[in-house]
């Protein structure tokens, strides 16, 4: 069969989708929350609060360095692990007569999750956007991408309803497609963890992430940042439940009330130190978490390192061919 000359581009959303993955955080986006969260119980005690060794005066959340942050996949390694996967999946592909491009480079969304960690914090986006995303902050999403039948046979794997022993000129396709061999050649290294484990540091950083809202501290933070709101005629409870508001969640732009409320909000945290308070006390709610899930999270680590030295050194190759 004659190699195809339609390059294909891997939509991370429709590669999901196509393989029912729970748990696929090395293509997918960040929408800027912190954290994954979840009504289980946390996998620590925090019934006796942690102490805090030092509050910070931060007038805003910019380049934050959370303990829990050394155990979850970086924006850098994301890239990495990105390259490897699609790389792997263009050598599989290729194998059935098919050209695929890689993604777009993932570009990395740390600073947009440090700057809506705790509410908005930036003066000059909250004249702007209120509680609202800046439109330019993320740049354009990338275009979705058709398949043919027998492009997307090969690289998902098939459907629901289809043969479980597909082919392809004669050639058996792999579970789930190139795609998802190339996710599991990668998951393949390292020491090995249960899938509901892959995600642990996230979902960790998400529990410790409410637990810090209910902490003394910081309610006592939040009463003094609601009673300088309530002065100048908005009434929130917590910084988080302004963002909350549905009069702005469901407005697809920031109103000029909301840009009053978001510019107080602001103003409000400055006075009171809220995100310095905060801050300080989330980090003090990891460092425990950390403490007592020190034997996993080591072992996530030490598979996240055994993952990108396999995905780097395709990397190279694929730059070097493309010039």
């Amino acid at each position: 069969m004659p190699r195809s000359t339609t390059a294909r581009r891997l939509g991370a959303a429709l590669v999901c989708a196509a393989l029912g993955l729970t748990a696929c955080s090395s293509g997918s986006e960040d929408d800027g929350t912190p954290g994954s969260r979840s009504s289980a119980a946390p996998p620590v005690d925090f019934k006796n609060p942690p102490k805090v060794s030092a509050t910070p005066s931060m007038a805003a959340s910019v380049n934050l360095e959370l303990p829990l942050e050394a155990y979850a996949w970086t924006d850098d390694e994301l890239r990495t692990r990105r390259q490897g996967e699609d790389l792997l999946a263009a050598a599989c592909m290729g194998d059935y007569g098919f050209d695929l491009e890689p993604r777009p480079s993932y570009r990395g969304d740390k600073a947009l999750r440090d700057a809506n960690r705790y509410g908005v914090s930036d003066p000059d986006k909250a004249s702007r956007f209120g509680y609202h995303p800046d439109p330019t902050a993320r740049g354009p999403k990338p275009p979705k991408e058709n398949y043919s039948s027998a492009e997307s046979l090969v690289l998902f794997g098939p459907r629901e309803g289809q043969s479980a022993k597909a082919e392809q000129n004669g050639k058996a396709i792999p579970k789930g497609g190139c795609w998802g061999k190339s996710l599991r050649d990668l998951a393949s290294k390292g020491p090995k963890v249960h899938p509901d484990q892959e995600e642990f540091a996230d979902q960790l950083a998400g529990f410790t992430y409410q637990e810090s809202q209910k902490d003394s501290r910081v309610k006592k933070a939040f009463s003094a940042w609601s009673a300088c709101m309530k002065k100048q005629g908005y009434s929130y409870s917590s910084p988080m439940a302004a963002v909350e508001d549905k009069r702005f969640t469901k407005a697809a732009t920031a109103s000029a009330e909301e840009i009053r409320v978001a510019t107080a909000d602001v103003t409000c945290k400055r006075e009171h130190n809220v995100i310095g308070v905060w801050y300080a006390v989330e980090v003090a709610y990891q460092e425990r978490a950390v403490e007592k899930n020190e034997q996993l999270l080591n072992t996530l680590k030490e598979r996240k390192s055994s993952i990108l030295k396999a995905a780097a050194p395709a990397c190279p190759r694929r730059r070097s061919n493309a010039g």
